[in-house]
């Protein structure tokens, strides 16, 4: 039976796998580990010896001869000396002094700690300003008045005069009524009446007058664009049955251009002198005008005549012109008193359910 201890005796030819344990034995590691055992020893004791420097290891010996002599000799010391100096085997447990402190291991939540701290010292910092020392300072204030105030109100009332004594004095002064704040302050800074135009004086110059004309016509052509928008866009497309197209209409669109320039001028020599009738002069199309355009024209006219007449006659025979009390209630709006409003027209939330009665259904 082979011996456990050693090494086992291989054929030439047979290989040992080296991650098995069995292949440790076959070479010698005696040496190494006798190596690595001593390193170990170096280290429990001070650290290793080939990286210590010369002054760590040895000293140079400068005391006396005689003191060698005494100490070579091995004279016996006192009880007392021998009492202070330590053992030689609680000298080896010593730590080294040249040798690092070996650090211990952190905790788990160490840096939760250090968080904590980072926080807690930037609010310290943070409480330490102006504003919230301000702060704090109003909150106590406010504190300490709001418990005399809850003190005051759990005492009982006192009066300082009886209640039930006769009144000495009737006249007493009434109380003032508190004026709202917008009593002495302005809602707006425009005037509560607008100056009118020169041109609107009993007596005006023929430049003023003109201008307030002026005026009043660049409202009516705007008030005629937006009617004629309107139109186009309306009836313009969508023609009632009167103006819509029919076959007059389509043969006199279609026969265009089929006669020829010469028939049409025999034909209007042969009319003017078979019949020699008076014609209006031929108007432009640039000045010809709709009923919208004629009616602005016609009240400008009308609004400059009586202007005119205005001139000739006194002040107290002229008509009265605009309404004095809806000029006061557009005033008021302009200057914010009031809101400007819209009236507003009434719309059915819901649509009308219509349905026929059933005596009234057609029969079928």
């Amino acid at each position: 039976m082979a011996d456990s201890h050693n090494a086992p005796k291989l054929s030439k030819k047979r290989k040992l796998g080296k991650n098995k344990k069995k292949s440790w034995r076959v070479s010698k590691v005696e040496d190494i580990e006798e190596f690595l055992e001593d390193e170990r020893q170096q280290m429990r004791t001070g650290g290793l010896v080939s990286e210590k420097s010369d002054e760590t290891l040895f000293v140079l010996d400068t005391s006396s001869s005689t003191a060698t002599k005494k100490v070579s000799v091995g004279e016996t010391q006192s009880k007392k000396a021998r009492k202070g100096k330590s053992l030689r085997c609680l000298a080896l447990l010593q730590p080294d002094p040249h040798s690092k402190a070996v650090r211990k291991p952190d905790q788990p939540n160490f840096q939760k700690g250090k968080r904590t701290s980072r926080i807690l010292e930037r609010l310290r910092a943070r409480s330490q300003s102006q504003q919230r020392q301000k702060a704090a300072k109003d909150r106590e204030q406010y504190a300490a008045t709001r418990r005399d105030g809850v003190e005051q109100r759990k005492l009982m009332p006192v009066t300082p005069e009886d209640l039930w004594a006769d009144d000495a004095c009737d006249n007493k002064r009434g109380t003032s009524i508190k004026s709202p704040r917008s009593y002495k302050r302005k809602p707006s800074g425009l005037p509560a009446t607008v100056i009118p135009h020169s041109g609107a004086s009993v007596n005006p110059s023929y430049e003023d007058h003109q201008a307030l004309l002026l005026e009043a016509h660049l409202v009516e052509v705007k008030k005629e664009k937006e009617q004629k928008k309107l139109h186009n866009a309306l009836d313009a497309k969508f023609p009632d049955k009167a103006n819509a197209p029919n076959e007059s209409t389509y043969l006199i669109e279609m026969s265009a251009g089929l006669v020829s320039g010469s028939e049409e001028e025999n034909e209007e020599d042969t009319a003017d002198g078979s019949t020699s009738i008076s014609v209006n002069p031929p108007v432009r199309r640039e000045d010809r005008k709709t009923r919208k355009q004629r009616r602005v024209e016609l009240e400008s006219k009308l609004q400059a005549n009586q202007k005119a007449k205005k001139l000739d006659v006194k002040q107290r025979e002229n008509n009265p012109e605009g309404n004095l009390l809806q000029d006061i209630y557009k005033s008021v709006q302009r200057r914010n008193i009031i809101e400007p409003r819209v009236k507003q027209k009434v719309k059915r939330k819901y649509k009308l359910k219509t349905f026929e009665k059933k005596g009234h259904k057609a029969v079928t």
